[in-house]
């Protein structure tokens, strides 16, 4: 268990590191441009972490584990909208994370969320083949990680109720 000077220490260059992201990619980001940022030593630095890469790991880890307990009481017909709501409240630490190079498979790993990808299947006509149901689940999995980060790089996006409701309507058509 970290204690809590960790845990602030950790959110601080996480926070740089999100802050410098917004203007340069992150392999023109130095640990010493962190560690500025951040007004922490370098030392500090390589005690939890190796490299910007590390860090930006430990960064999408986070999001990904707060995702999981939003959504683990989330009723099976709200998850999506949920889903879509709290990455629309962490807009600009998803966008970081889709745009770093090291993050490609960032939105891919938020649906393949089991809890989502169960409410998507579920839309999925009962009388398609096993085969079907395959390449439908694969068509609807990467349709809407599409749809979603088209979503996020959108200037003005709709609301993530209005996303959602795109997403399953397209589901429905199976």
């Amino acid at each position: 268990m970290e204690n809590q000077r960790i845990r602030v220490t950790k959110r601080m260059l996480k926070e740089a590191l999100v802050q410098l992201l917004e203007n340069k990619p992150i392999e023109k980001v130095t640990v010493y441009e962190i560690c500025q940022t951040a007004e922490i030593n370098r030392t500090t630095f390589y005690k939890y972490y190796g490299s910007p890469y590390d860090l930006i790991e430990d960064i999408e880890a986070d999001f990904l584990h707060e995702l999981e307990i939003n959504l683990q009481d989330a009723d099976n017909l709200y998850t999506l909208q949920n889903l879509l709501t709290y990455i629309n409240t962490h807009r600009d630490a998803c966008l970081v994370l889709l745009k770093s190079d090291t993050s490609t498979g960032f939105l891919e790993k938020v649906f393949s969320h089991t809890q989502l990808t169960r409410q998507l299947e579920e839309r999925i006509a009962p009388d398609q083949s096993e085969v079907s149901r395959k390449y439908l689940k694969e068509f609807v999995v990467y349709g809407s990680y599409s749809i979603v980060r088209k979503w996020l790089l959108s200037e003005q996006p709709e609301p993530p109720e209005e996303i959602a409701r795109i997403i399953i309507n397209v589901v429905k058509q199976f």
